[in-house]
């Protein structure tokens, strides 16, 4: 994932300048040409630099260093997705399931107890011997450098401690949650370009690390690896487990023979090859391009040899200009033409239109989110998780994805795209924009996953019905934490009148989901390949 907010209009970072874009003329038609001359009060506005980002102000209510120590991230986070229905983060088949968690969801209320503020509830946790682990993340990687499989389930893990402490309630997440309390597996990908030789790599870990990594059962092309069950390896402890091979990877990412890259963040640009929508000499967008591993992947598809006529090019945007300088190094040492390459630093919600007035045979709109997906590997996630992020990042995601929708040509693919399970960040976005701009006489339709696409690989279909919830840090209902309470809601007018000012009406299903088909998008759950969490949703302009 990668960020698009904050800066407005800079220059290129590369030779290529940003003449390369026009903006947005008033009279913009939806189409794939444009009709009059630029307006200059359109021109994406660069913000000032000391402009917060979106996460930083989702979490800014959230109650700061109490709410990391305190663990109630993790019980947020149980209560939140416990409480959602199957098909979010669960199946039918999963053990123990809990019919009453998932078809009642509880309400926050504002109803006030005597003695329940935060210093009582202590003093009486400390009089009843219960005591809530304080929560440090550093602690949480630290356990996953001495794990020894990576089957097994580490109990002293913040996110276990908060689910044995309720585990009947929430069975129907057994499976969900033993995964995520679990270091994710080292992912690798062979890449595929003309100047990468990648036989002797795949010989040696063939060869002498067959037991730690091996290429997975359903990638026919035996180009993506992961490590094996038994062996436990992860990004923590890669060094300790295996010098060597922690070395032979760090030279390969270096001269650009593999890529370190998780198998969510390959969905994208595999899936955009597979409908056709992203092959050689095709012109793409990467909305929002850092850290660039869907860059670099979309290059090599795009850029054919420098000696034939059909020459791709990918633009990588982003809002950071730093994290432009780290891709552009990245460009350079992987050993594709770098030239096909242009660089942009817009706000991805308002990026302009090509001069050209060509638009985009595919886009990448991987959009900034909450990250609850990567949780396995980033461990300051859940202490400081609450469902306001999601929330609050809803606006940003919807606003990116429609200018997606503009800047693609007819007959082009957008592939959106979150590492959350959240559906507020997932099916809400899709179903919203999609209600939008075919209101407005153009033709969008989800497509289905391309089911050749990594044969035997499990992928769970999008739901067309969620619940939505809202958390309030002051309100201390109940007696045995003090964590605050979530509170669910049908509607938006039941918000409304309960006066939630983050409520906004997108958020809800809606009733034109199922002619949306909601289905045809993609939910990778933890539990089932042993990776981090993650969504796709491939959207084709039809005219």
């Amino acid at each position: 994932m990668a960020v698009g907010w904050e800066v407005g209009h800079v220059e290129s970072t590369e030779n290529h300048t940003n003449s390369y874009f026009e903006r947005r003329p008033s009279n913009y038609s939806s189409s794939s040409t444009f009709t009059g001359p630029p307006q200059e009060d359109n021109m994406p506005k660069r913000k000032k630099s000391g402009s917060n980002n979106p996460l930083s102000s989702a979490r800014k209510d959230v109650g700061g260093l109490w709410h990391r120590k305190s663990g109630a991230g993790y019980h947020l986070f149980l209560s939140y997705y416990g409480n959602q229905p199957i098909g979010v983060v669960t199946t039918e088949g999963d053990s123990h399931q809990s019919k009453s968690a998932i078809t009642a969801p509880q309400s926050g209320g504002n109803k006030a107890a005597m003695g329940n503020s935060r210093a009582a509830k202590k003093r009486r946790r400390k009089k009843n011997g219960s005591n809530s682990a304080s929560v440090d993340a550093n602690v949480i990687a630290a356990t996953s450098t001495t794990s020894s499989s990576s089957q097994e389930v580490d109990a002293s893990h913040p996110l276990m401690q908060a689910f044995n402490s309720d585990s009947d309630k929430y069975a129907h997440l057994t499976n969900f949650i033993h995964a995520l309390s679990r270091p994710l597996p080292l992912t690798l990908r062979i890449r595929k370009h003309e100047s990468a030789d990648s036989s002797e790599l795949t010989q040696t870990l063939s060869r002498n690390f067959s037991n730690f990594i091996t290429p997975v059962a359903y990638d026919p092309t035996k180009q993506i690896y992961q490590s094996t069950p038994g062996s436990g390896l992860c990004k923590f402890n890669l060094g300790h487990q295996s010098p060597e091979l922690k070395s032979i990877v760090v030279d390969a990412s270096m001269n650009g023979t593999l890529a370190r890259q998780e198998l969510g963040s390959m969905l994208p640009v595999l899936s955009l090859e597979s409908v056709g929508a992203m092959k050689k000499g095709c012109k793409v967008l990467d909305m929002c391009a850092s850290p660039g591993s869907k860059t670099l992947q979309a290059l090599e598809i795009v850029v054919s040899n420098s000696e034939t006529k059909t020459r791709g090019r990918v633009i990588a945007n982003d809002v950071h200009p730093k994290r432009l300088d780290s891709l552009r190094d990245a460009v350079h040492r992987s050993g594709v033409p770098a030239e096909r390459v242009t660089y942009t630093n817009f706000d991805a919600s308002v990026f302009p239109f090509p001069k050209s007035k060509k638009l985009f045979d595919a886009i990448i709109c991987d959009v900034p989110c909450s990250g609850d997906g990567t949780i396995r590997k980033d461990p300051h996630i859940l202490p400081m998780w609450s469902p306001r992020t999601s929330n609050e990042l809803h606006g940003l995601q919807l606003k990116i994805l429609l200018r997606a929708m503009e800047l693609i040509k007819k007959g082009g693919v957008v592939c959106y795209s979150t590492c959350s399970l959240n559906p507020i960040e997932d099916e809400a976005v899709v179903s919203a924009a999609l209600r939008e701009m075919n209101a407005d006489g153009n033709s969008y339709q989800l497509l289905d996953w391309p089911e050749d696409l990594l044969p035997g690989f499990t992928r769970r279909p999008g739901v067309d019905a969620w619940n939505v919830g809202f958390y309030d840090a002051n309100n201390l209902e109940k007696d045995d934490d003090d964590f605050g309470s979530l509170s669910f809601y049908d509607t938006y007018d039941d918000a409304v009148k309960a006066e939630v000012e983050e409520a906004k009406d997108s958020f809800w299903p809606n009733s034109e989901n199922n002619k949306h088909s909601l289905h045809r998008c993609s939910r990778l759950f933890p539990q089932d390949q042993d990776t981090g969490g993650f969504f796709v949703a491939l959207i084709k302009r039809i005219k």
